[in-house]
């Protein structure tokens, strides 16, 4: 399983994305917690009393972006992404962390100001201008690292920061953490722990810092999911006559009282958004920035932390429940009683709950990029549990049990490495509504074929529930070190010898008296006749009516239907084709084709009979005889589609596609 995300429209100008760690590689996604990392503190709203309800606070130890590196069939991996590209910010400080690497004294990051990067397995890396730079390792493919006055937020934020910190004040972000006091009503938490003074009856100052020091000697790491809102382009709460909005996700105890993970405020005066570096489109809206916030994994966490933060802390003492999920509420801030000398209060009216699964339910689907075997190409498509036809199964199931209307949609993204950087030089997306298990037949068309050294495909795949307005994001990459097959030319074959003209020995020689015995042979061959051959190059407005047919009987009274049936005997099948042309069915021609076969998902197909004479395949009717063999067969299909296809002896095209039941 690989880290997956989904989709909720939760609000008008907010979009919620629940990214869920990999499961069957979760070490990355664990947060240590000490002055290098980030802090956690409890604030019990009982003062002194773990059962009552109880709220999660963070502090951000040393503000530096770390990165983990490794390696995975030939390349280095950054972050668990192999070849990933780096958009850093000159003068600011990175550590790789290199513990995994076989020779960390391997690994090189050019553009540094630093003489002696290297500490233990630690390299530092300190940019000391802006261009274009690569890490590398010894015997393995390295990446591209641009450096620039502004950083690509992914890479600017430190992994351990979770978002859940308080930061207030002047010059800040403004990133408050709300704790309800009454019915609606909120206090807003600070940095200067004005409302934790206040006597409010929950934890004090000193209960809080005892909860952090406890923690920060007891517990190591801590597992995370996350969570990006990501706001619409040109959203504007205040424009609604609104202050903000509180987010917060809370877990189920078996008492059955709730923990908030988080409960962050965002008002119209804060700052804590993150610019998307690759703004994307959904349901018709642009979303352009996110605001991120990590919150402890209910699944696959460290027992440590569950006691802390669900228990008194000792050893087995978590009374978190099994089954809970994660409880998801926006609460938007109508009014804010701001205060100068004591405790910040707001309101809120509309509020919007939902319930986010505590793993992916979609956890055995991935995207699949690879190239294509029987030609230059590639082959991009969905999986379940590696099977493309069981992701397919899966879909049609999903929309005709229910009224799910589905598709899935490929965002495709070509970058092209030229030197040391990588340049992106094509963006496509393609929506598929049928056909999931074949997916797309992809071919780039590379720009810089003549110099670049290799190119990247990078797909993202989105399932997208278009009733429920939810999407689930899978991602694949696939690097191909052949850029010049795929450039705007063919490649030119240099040939040893020259171009030398064939000589034929087996012509006639152009003498009067060959040229007599030509013209005879010529008059004496039948003028030539022209048939014309029906070709479909469209499939629209095409109507069947199947029934099954007596060939035996004169009258056949059975009564027609759209659907074909499949008995698990010899049976004959009629099908009628016809075409809606203003608003009239007018029969389809099928003279003079070579063929015309009726097929199966499953690679069986039956040939037009065209021997009996009630049958009128000018008047678009056709015949077919299904054996007892290969209907049981045809039964036992899981994708019940079927296939009309037209031979008119050069090209074979599809006439109708339709669905059949068991009978």
């Amino acid at each position: 399983m690989a880290q997956s995300s989904r989709y909720y429209k939760i609000d008008d100008d907010i979009l919620l994305e629940f990214i869920y760690h990999d499961q069957a590689n979760p070490l990355p996604y664990d947060i240590e917690v000490d002055d290098n990392g980030s802090e956690i503190k409890i604030i019990n709203t009982v003062s002194g009393d773990h059962t009552q309800t109880r709220h999660l606070v963070h502090e951000l130890g040393s503000d530096v972006v770390n990165f983990d590196v490794t390696t995975d069939s030939g390349y280095v991996s950054i972050e668990n992404f192999a070849a990933r590209s780096l958009l850093l910010e000159v003068g600011k400080t990175y550590k790789f962390e290199l513990s995994a690497l076989a020779n960390p004294g391997d690994f090189l990051v050019t553009g540094n100001s630093l003489a002696n990067p290297l500490t233990g397995t630690i390299y530092e890396y300190v940019p000391q201008a802006t261009g274009s730079f690569v890490y590398e390792l010894t015997g393995y493919e390295g990446g591209k690292v641009t450096v620039a006055n502004v950083a690509n937020p992914l890479f600017a934020t430190p992994d351990e920061e979770t978002g859940n910190s308080i930061k207030t004040g002047s010059g800040s972000i403004g990133r408050y953490h709300g704790i309800e006091v009454s019915d609606g009503k909120y206090a807003l938490l600070d940095n200067n722990n004005t409302f934790i003074q206040s006597g409010w009856g929950g934890s004090d100052l000193t209960e809080v810092l005892a909860s952090q020091s406890f923690a920060f000697n007891n517990i190591t790491t801590v597992r995370y999911d996350k969570v990006r809102l990501h706001l619409r382009t040109g959203f504007s709460f205040a424009a609604r006559g609104k202050e903000g909005f509180i987010f917060e996700v809370k877990t189920n105890r078996t008492s059955g009282v709730q923990n908030f993970l988080t409960q962050i405020v965002y008002l119209n005066t804060s700052s804590f958004e993150i610019k998307n570096p690759k703004p994307f489109l959904l349901g018709e809206l642009l979303y352009s920035s996110f605001i991120e916030v990590k919150i402890p994994s209910i699944v696959g966490q460290y027992s440590d932390f569950s006691d802390f933060f669900y228990g008194d802390g000792t050893q087995g003492s978590s009374d978190l429940d099994q089954t809970s999920n994660y409880d998801v509420s926006l609460k938007m801030i109508d009014l804010v009683e701001d205060s100068l000398l004591s405790v910040d209060y707001v309101y809120t009216g509309e509020e919007k709950n939902l319930m986010v699964p505590r793993e992916d339910e979609f956890q055995n689907f991935t995207c699949v990029v690879k190239e294509a075997e029987d030609g230059n190409y590639f082959k991009i498509y969905g999986e379940k549990d590696g099977s493309a036809s069981a992701f397919e199964a899966h879909l049609i199931q999903r929309t005709t049990e229910s009224t799910d209307d589905i598709s899935v949609i490929f965002d495709i993204s070509v970058q092209e490495q030229i030197g040391q950087s990588f340049i992106e030089t094509a963006f496509q997306q393609i929506v598929l509504i049928e056909d999931f298990e074949e997916g797309i037949q992809y071919r780039p068309i590379i720009k810089n074929s003549e110099i670049a050294t290799s190119f990247s495909i990078d797909v993202a795949m989105r399932i997208y529930n278009q009733t429920e307005n939810t999407q689930i994001l899978k991602t694949a990459s696939l690097i191909s070190l052949k850029p010049a097959v795929y450039g705007k030319k063919m490649m030119r074959i240099n040939l040893n010898s020259g171009n030398n003209i064939t000589k034929i020995y087996n012509t006639l020689p152009n003498l009067q008296a060959t040229r007599a015995v030509s013209s005879s042979i010529n008059n004496a061959l039948p003028k030539p006749q022209v048939k014309f051959v029906p070709a479909f190059v469209e499939r629209l407005a095409i109507k069947t009516n199947v029934r099954e047919w007596n060939p035996d009987s004169e009258v056949n009274n059975e009564t027609p239907s759209p659907i074909l049936r499949i008995s698990p005997y010899d049976s004959y099948i009629k099908i009628d084709i016809s075409k809606v042309e203003d608003g009239e069915n007018k029969a389809l021609s099928f003279l003079n084709a070579k063929n015309v076969k009726l097929e199966f998902t499953n690679g069986t197909y039956f040939n037009c009979i065209k021997t009996f004479e009630n049958i009128d395949m000018g008047n678009g009717e056709l015949l077919f005889k299904i054996d007892k063999a290969n209907a049981s067969k045809i039964q036992g299909i899981q994708d019940k589609k079927y296939y009309i296809s037209l031979d008119n002896g050069s090209t074979e095209t599809l006439v109708y596609q339709g669905r059949f039941i068991n009978v």
